[in-house]
């Protein structure tokens, strides 16, 4: 089943009109149609506004001045967030899309709830007759499709001698594609030409799109929102006291968050050690596998609690298996190279605190 609801159009400025409806209840708006977004021509100062926009993301590449990025940052955080009104039907399906499928992994996959949620809201719907090409090879790409009803044809031209395609040739179909496929998805990632064009098949196609430019902010904002959080609680915990705020801050820019169900393993006794894990919120307990079955030997419930750092220090596999408990928990975590870069000064303390593990030790000691 693709996504097969008829869903309206909602507001860019979180009105009314742009909130999700309560379970069970149907949007029924008209949504803008191929043609009439067509007919409706920007003004100057629309895109002048998009120029902008987009000078102010490809300025983000270059190193930058203390003011400016003050001013950046400021521009991000009061950046409006798009919502389009779905039932919570369809907000279910596009977050399992983006979760679940392979290539949106890539993009997506490190995002909390809440930014996911940002991303679905982002998803405008448009209605395209049959026969129109909905991306054209070459041309520049600027936003992903997902579709919720209907099919497309996938046409890629080859060049010719002169290593051109020639213009207007759409070259052979290689694909047909149905309801919940997507395409456009290289646009969010990397600044090329469209790779093919993509042509509506059927009477009419159903489609959900997200602008790169609405992608890319969305990025921005919920990077520099985690990042004030990381900074803001590392300081606070007790292993990290000695750190600078530049310190402080590289290590909250290569913190990765990851949530756990309750009884997902974190970590598993006897595996390598890739990972250095500090609990965000949430419990987790550390068992130990021995001649005498599996034991709990230690609770990990405070925020600033960490675990998997012995591993590291000694390149010794695993000494335990870390699960997530009631309620789940929610990690940040390191990788091994910025675990030995940016907590190398701090390794006398992290060996000190690893000897004031008795029964994690004892229990070791015994298997």
């Amino acid at each position: 089943m693709g996504l097969c609801l008829t869903l309206g159009q909602g507001s860019r400025d979180g009105s009314s009109a742009a909130k999700t409806p309560a379970a069970g209840a149907v949007v029924i708006e008209k949504s803008r149609s191929f043609e009439e977004e067509k007919q409706a021509e920007p003004t100057a100062a629309e895109i002048a506004a998009e120029d902008a926009k987009l000078k102010q993301m490809q300025s983000k590449t270059r190193r930058k001045g203390v003011a400016t990025e003050s001013i950046d940052k400021e521009v991000i955080k009061n950046y409006v967030k798009p919502v389009f009104a779905k039932d919570q039907e369809t907000v279910t399906k596009l977050e399992v899309k983006l979760k679940e499928d392979p290539k949106m992994a890539v993009l997506f996959g490190h995002l909390d709830s809440t930014g996911l949620r940002d991303i679905v809201n982002a998803f405008q719907p448009k209605d395209i007759p049959q026969g129109v090409d909905i991306i054209r090879q070459g041309d520049p790409g600027d936003c992903l499709y997902i579709i919720k009803e209907g099919n497309v044809d996938v046409f890629v031209a080859r060049p010719g001698p002169t290593g051109e395609v020639k213009a207007g040739d759409k070259g052979p179909k290689v694909t047909t594609l149905g309801s919940g496929a997507l395409f456009g998805e290289l646009a969010l990632l990397y600044n090329t030409p469209r790779a093919a064009t993509v042509a509506a098949a059927s009477k009419k196609v159903f489609t959900w799109r997200l602008d790169a430019l609405d992608f890319k902010m969305l990025l921005m904002q919920s990077s520099q929102e985690q990042y004030e959080k990381y900074e803001g609680w590392l300081s606070k915990v007790d292993l990290f006291k000695t750190l600078n705020h530049y310190e402080l801050s590289r290590l909250a820019d290569a913190m990765e968050s990851q949530k756990f169900s309750a009884a997902d393993t974190i970590i598993k006794q006897g595996d390598r050690g890739d990972r250095f894990f500090i609990l965000e919120s949430g419990s987790a307990a550390a068992y130990i596998q021995g001649d005498a079955g599996e034991k709990e030997v230690k609770r990990y419930s405070r925020t600033g609690d960490y675990f998997g750092e012995i591993a590291l220090l000694t390149s010794e596999p695993r000494r335990a298996t870390i699960r997530a408990v009631e309620g789940g928990c929610t990690v940040a975590s390191l990788v091994a190279s910025d675990f030995t870069n940016m907590l190398g000064p701090l390794n006398d303390i992290l060996k000190e605190q690893a000897d004031k593990y008795p029964l994690y030790k004892d229990f070791i000691n015994k298997v």
